[in-house]
């Protein structure tokens, strides 16, 4: 191809972002040490480093989704997690590691225990019923398609098995698609 052809342009950009890309990889990995060494703070801050440059990036939103879930902090944990999936699912995968229903179903899971969690605080509890049920419901919906899209998505299986498979209406006639996050 020519360099000043009609798609030289183009050409020269993709490579650009390929390399800005590529300069992120190792600060994501450096992160991934943070948190499997305890230190969630560098790895959080290291995360939202990376968004910083990239906001697109759906992969280090949902690691921020997984320590804001393992910190409690719960609403955050479902924004960032939501945000990633919603990603995800628009073909935005950056990482080619995992087959991307291991990570649809990594994404679904994370999602769907955070609404779990979420259902199980005593704000929710002790709060309007039908918050409740819809949280579950969307709970459901979510272990259900983490499961179907990883069978060994063990901690998936057993929510969607032990909350049901997502499919039924709930008491409230809520059913599976007005659950949608």
């Amino acid at each position: 191809m020519s360099e000043t052809g009609p798609f030289a342009d183009e050409e020269q950009e993709l490579v650009a972002q390929d390399a800005h890309l590529e300069n992120l990889g190792p600060k994501f990995m450096a992160a991934l040490g943070e948190r499997r060494g305890g230190r969630d703070d560098q790895a959080l801050k290291l995360m939202k480093e990376i968004l910083k440059v990239e906001p697109r990036l759906p992969e280090p939103r949902l690691e921020i989704g997984r320590i804001y879930l393992d910190m409690g902090r719960l609403e955050d944990a479902r924004a960032e997690t939501a945000e990633a999936l919603r990603v995800f699912e628009n073909g935005g995968q950056w990482l080619e590691d995992l087959p991307l229903e291991v990570v649809l179903s990594t994404a679904h899971g994370q999602l769907a225990e955070i609404l779990r969690q979420l259902a199980d605080s005593d704000q929710v509890i002790f709060g309007d019923p039908e918050v409740f049920k819809a949280l579950l419901v969307k709970a459901k919906v979510h272990f259900a398609k983490a499961r179907d899209l990883d069978g060994s998505n063990a901690h998936a299986d057993f929510y969607a098995f032990y909350l049901g498979t997502g499919t039924e209406i709930s008491p409230d006639g809520l059913t599976a698609a007005d659950a949608e996050e």
